[in-house]
């Protein structure tokens, strides 16, 4: 039993000392989810829990305290994320925080990915009830997907309401509007709904040019049918003469 307890109070200390270098090679107090420190990331975070049950033994107690390590982590609270996920909406008017449009260790950067990895945890039934509530209340958008295609077909109303049609230009300030109507009547969408959504304003799945040369065949064909009748009437007035 006694080699046991040393056995682990080694390894104990060996994450210990890990945490030291850590620190000094870093200035951080302790590594985040995304330091690539796996094992000291989850190392640190049963330190609190072990902590906050009562079951840290006094002398390791000590030592954490010795280097003011952090028995509640504040930095990364649920709370102050949701909170600064608040001022940035208020500042950019979307909940989206784009992991590329921020250097990395930014502010910004580091609230994308707690943002991102929100929706991971939705994805996976593995976010509380509280949590999504919360989110739901400051409208957090959970599928990227369905918020781009929801800004899309606002943007394609408006256009309809102001030219009478769907023929957006992919040029000027509609250049990005008219390629994404390009490639929906090009390639389609895979989600169901997505078509209902715009088969019910009225959408017309078929392009200009696609209608214009349809046009023309439908042209052609009376053309030949008209033809077709000439020549019979005629034929049928030279019989009676």
């Amino acid at each position: 039993m006694a080699e046991k307890r040393k056995k682990q109070e080694q390894i104990w200390m060996g994450h210990y000392n890990d945490l030291l270098e850590f620190r000094k090679r870093t200035g951080k107090p302790h590594p985040g989810p995304h330091d690539n420190e796996d094992k000291l990331y989850h190392w640190c975070k049963n330190q609190r829990r072990f902590y906050k049950l009562g079951k840290m033994p006094e002398h390791r107690v000590k030592l954490m305290d010795k280097i003011n390590f952090k028995w509640v982590n504040r930095n990364t609270t649920f709370e102050d994320r949701l909170k600064q996920l608040v001022e940035f909406a208020k500042e950019h008017g979307t909940t989206h925080v784009s992991q590329v449009a921020y250097p990395k260790d930014s502010e910004n950067h580091k609230l994308s990915r707690w943002v991102n990895e929100m929706r991971r945890l939705y994805a996976e039934n593995r976010l509380s009830i509280e949590r999504i509530n919360a989110l739901n209340k400051i409208g957090f958008i959970w599928n990227m997907e369905d918020e781009r295609f929801s800004r899309n077909l606002k943007k394609l109303k408006a256009f309809y309401k102001r030219h009478g049609h769907w023929d957006v230009p992919q040029a000027g300030r509609t250049k990005k509007l008219g390629e994404w109507v390009a490639q929906i009547r090009c390639r389609g969408l895979t989600k169901p709904h997505y078509v209902k959504a715009l088969n019910d304003i009225g959408f017309v799945w078929e392009g200009k040019k696609k209608r214009l040369r349809k046009a023309k065949e439908a042209m052609k064909q009376i053309d030949m049918v008209n033809k077709l009748k000439k020549s019979r009437k005629g034929k049928t007035a030279k019989s009676k003469s």
